[in-house]
């Protein structure tokens, strides 16, 4: 069966609401000639590097303004005109350095943090959801992801500029571990648009809060560990929806995946946690978003835990549904990574249900299956049931399988209305999870 299936996702039953649309390095290069030998499962990404070589023509042209126009004139223009020039060893060096960090300030394509020198240095960080620049070719690690923007709203129209995602982490080089992703902007919604019956655009779907996805780890190197993801940003809204979760083809609020690790050793990253939501209207919905997928482990590694489901908080009306947790990691020669536990969601009148625990990962040939994760519990006030425990991954040919994650719990105004969770099935050789309480009525077939 396919994880998180549609039969799996039953519990998502509302509609959601239309969304809007050589020379030095000789020496260098000769120690380092032997790790070129090594294969990787892939080759590092083709690297190019801003570096601005002066000619002869430049410094003729510049020697003849000196000669006739004085000593002063010519320094005035060397000093306008001189190309900027990276070092090449040091802070932005092009052959061994650390990137440099994005400014605060950034805007576009500068948010991005800087590579790392060409034998090695660390990448820099990005700011503003930029990426994190990539590790040098053998040695450094990634930089990270810049957080991404809240959603701002201008004061006297309400127009938005909405929440962005978080950038990636850079990948580690041959040795080094990849970047941490960003966290997605938050979208804090408090605007009250009134539907104009009389045009075809919905305008009340203003009112709905849209947060940021998280960004993906960098992947690690040869001996390095994948970076964690981003956790999701949070949304809120006074007067209309909340989402994390949209459809199977849009998301908001996700956490970011974990970033692999594609060598000889190391553990994949964690995914990161979804965004929390938060709704209050009635007829409106609280939608947490889902965790990222962990990082697949190196040859010798861990498998990257899941990350956690985002609650759901639909206050005093509005449905509430938490989000699933993300699935966890695969390894081959070590455990394969835990899948998250999905998110809980409360709402005082109308419906809540907590969402899906994730899948355990697989073990591929030494290790152990990854434990499926705990569905979310659920309180509601017309009706609630318990997220599903996500089931454990399959184990290797030495090892057993991960145990089934429990069922989360169920509470509503009148229990007869209130449903736990299934228990997610064990993999081979593993445990069951539980179901939550109340029992669930029924078995699942699929």
């Amino acid at each position: 069966m396919p994880k998180h299936s549609t039969a799996r996702k039953g519990q998502r039953v509302l509609a959601v609401k239309t969304f809007l649309t050589a020379g030095v390095t000789g020496a260098a290069m000769a120690g380092l000639g032997t790790l070129a030998l090594i294969g990787t499962d892939d080759a590092p990404a083709q690297r190019s590097y801003d570096v601005q070589l002066v000619s002869q023509e430049w410094w003729e042209g510049y020697g003849d303004s000196r000669s006739s126009a004085g000593s002063d004139q010519a320094g005035a223009l060397a000093a306008a005109d001189l190309p900027t020039i990276r070092p090449m060893i040091g802070p932005g060096g092009w052959l061994i350095g650390n990137g440099l960090d994005a400014a605060d300030d950034c805007t576009g394509a500068a948010c991005n943090g800087g590579n790392g020198g060409i034998l090695g240095g660390d990448g820099g960080d990005g700011k503003n959801g930029g990426n994190g620049g990539n590790a040098g070719q053998f040695f450094g690690n990634g930089g990270n992801g810049g957080n991404g923007l809240d959603a701002v709203y201008n004061e006297e129209t309400g127009a938005r500029t909405a929440a962005t995602k978080g950038g990636n982490g850079g990948n580690g080089g041959w040795f080094g571990n990849g970047g941490n992703g960003g966290k997605g902007g938050n979208d804090f919604n408090t605007e009250d648009f009134v539907d104009d019956e009389e045009t075809e655009r919905d305008e009340s779907l203003g009112n709905n809060a849209y947060a940021g996805n998280g960004g993906n780890g960098g992947r690690g190197g040869y001996i390095g560990n994948g970076g964690n993801g981003g956790d999701g940003g949070d949304a809120s809204s006074e007067n209309g929806s909340a989402y994390g979760y949209f459809n199977e083809d849009v998301s908001f609020g996700r956490g970011g995946d974990g970033g692999s690790s594609q060598g000889y050793i190391g553990n994949g990253g964690a995914g990161g946690n979804g965004g929390n939501s938060t709704a209050n209207a009635e007829g409106e919905e609280a939608l947490g978003g889902d965790g990222g997928t962990g990082g697949s482990a190196g040859f010798n590694g861990a498998g990257g835990r899941g990350g956690d489901g985002g609650d759901a908080d639909g206050g005093t009306d509005a449905y509430a549904e938490g989000g699933f947790g993300g699935d966890g990691g695969t390894s081959r020669n070590g455990d394969a990574g835990d899948g998250g536990d999905g998110g809980d969601a409360v709402t005082e009148n109308d419906t809540a249900y907590g969402g899906d625990g994730g899948f355990g990962g697989d073990a591929t040939f030494s290790g152990k299956g990854g434990n499926g994760g705990r569905g979310g519990d659920a309180d509601g006030g017309e009706k609630a049931g318990g997220g599903w425990g996500g089931d454990g991954g399959r184990g290797s040919l030495f090892s057993g399988g991960g145990d089934g994650g429990d069922g989360g719990n169920a509470t509503a105004d009148d229990q007869s209305d209130a449903e736990g969770g299934y228990g997610g099935e064990a993999g081979r050789g593993g445990t069951d999870g539980s179901d939550g309480t109340p029992a669930p009525s029924s078995s699942d077939d699929d």
